[in-house]
C-alpha cells in the first residue's frame, strides 16, 4: 500500500514541477503540439518502462500466464521510451530545440518519491539487493540482511542533480547530463541485485544477455546515446549556478 501511494505522489508531484519549470524553458507555442509532445512522453515511457521489464525476465516469463506479463515496469525503460517518444514527436512538428531541462528537478524528485516506496515495500517489486554483512544490511521480510538498493540510487541521484545543477551550456544539456548520470547508476547497482546472487523465493528470476541483464543493456545504450547528446552540447567546465 505504502509503494503504491508513494508512486502516485511521485508522479503528482513530478507534474506539477514540470509544469512549473517548463514555463521558463523553450517549448513550442501551438496548445497541440505541446500536448502531442506529452501523449508522446507518456506513451513512449508506458511502453518502454514495460518492454524492457518483459526482456529482464523474459525466461521466467515465457512459462507464466499472459496476465503475469501485464504486471511490472522498468523505471529506466520509461525514461528511454520517454525520451524516443519525445524526440519523434519533436521531429514530426519540425521543433529543433531541447525541451528536457525542465524535467531535471521533477525527474529528480519523482525518483527519490518513488524509491523510497521500493525500499519499504518488500521483496514483491524486485528492487532488493544481494546479501551482505554490512551493518547497514536492509531485511525485506525474508530474514536476510540485503544491500539497500533503493536508498543507493537515492543517494546518488541526489548527488548527481546537485552537481549537474551547476552546469551551464547549451539548452538540453543538464537533461542529458542527468540521463547519463542515471544510466550509469543503473548499470552499476544491477551488479548489487540478482542474478548476480540467487533470487529471493517468489520472485521473478531475472535473464542474463551476454553476462549483463536487459536493464544493465539499456544503461549502455543510454549512456551511448546521452553521451553524444553532452558532446554535441559542448559541456563547459561546471560553474557556480
Amino acid at each position: 500500500m505504502a509503494h503504491r501511494v508513494l508512486e502516485i505522489l511521485a508522479y503528482f508531484i513530478g507534474a506539477r514541477l514540470y509544469w512549473f519549470y517548463a514555463k521558463s524553458h523553450p517549448r513550442p507555442k501551438a496548445l497541440a503540439d505541446n500536448l502531442l509532445i506529452l501523449a508522446s512522453a507518456i506513451f513512449g515511457a508506458m511502453l518502454g518502462s514495460k518492454l524492457l521489464h518483459i526482456a529482464e525476465h523474459l525466461d521466467a516469463l515465457l512459462v507464466l500466464p499472459l496476465s503475469v506479463w501485464l504486471d511490472g515496469k522498468s523505471l529506466l525503460g520509461g525514461f528511454l521510451g520517454g525520451t524516443l517518444g519525445v524526440e519523434l514527436a519533436k521531429r514530426s512538428i519540425g521543433w529543433t530545440r531541447s525541451t528536457g531541462d525542465a524535467w531535471v528537478l521533477p525527474i529528480t524528485v519523482g525518483i527519490v518519491i518513488g524509491r523510497i516506496g521500493c525500499q519499504v515495500s518488500g521483496l514483491w517489486d524486485q528492487t532488493y539487493g544481494n546479501p551482505t554483512d554490512l551493518p547497514w544490511g536492509w531485511d525485506y521480510g525474508d530474514g536476510t540482511r540485503r544491500h539497500p538498493v533503493a536508498a543507493y540510487e537515492i543517494v546518488l541521484v541526489v548527488i548527481a542533480y546537485l552537481a549537474i545543477r551547476r552546469l551551464k551550456g547549451a539548452a538540453g544539456l543538464r537533461f542529458a547530463a542527468m540521463m547519463a548520470a542515471y544510466c550509469a547508476i543503473r548499470l552499476g547497482l544491477e551488479f548489487l541485485k540478482p542474478p548476480f546472487a540467487p533470487a529471493a523465493a517468489g520472485t521473478l528470476a531475472t535473464t542474463l544477455y551476454g553476462g549483463l541483464t536487459a536493464i544493465q543493456w539499456a544503461a549502455i545504450a543510454g549512456l551511448v546515446y546521452y553521451g553524444r547528446s553532452i558532446a554535441r552540447l559542448r559541456m563547459p567546465a561546471a560553474q557556480p549556478a
